[in-house]
């Protein structure tokens, strides 16, 4: 896609992965695996993270862009 000239952006949960394959762009979100929008029934932090995703897209100058999201779980105790 990205030869054809069509910007791509990963969500990444897992960013050791996502950085060795190689991808143009790339969002790392501090989320438990499943649940790379965010938290069930939080649609303003779902939307923060759509909306970053497209900034990326629009933001990068360079290839290989990593950046990370800047909201955590907040329930994540009780996903350990």
């Amino acid at each position: 896609m990205e030869r054809a000239g069509i910007p791509t952006v990963v969500m990444s949960l897992r960013p050791e992965i996502t950085y060795g394959v190689g991808v143009s762009r790339a969002l790392y979100a501090r989320f438990p695996m499943g649940n790379p929008l965010g938290e069930p029934d939080q649609p303003q932090q779902q939307h923060l993270v759509i909306e970053t995703l497209l900034g990326i897209i629009e933001s990068a100058t360079e290839p290989r862009t990593f950046k990370e999201f800047p909201v955590r779980w907040r329930r994540w105790e009780r996903w350990l």
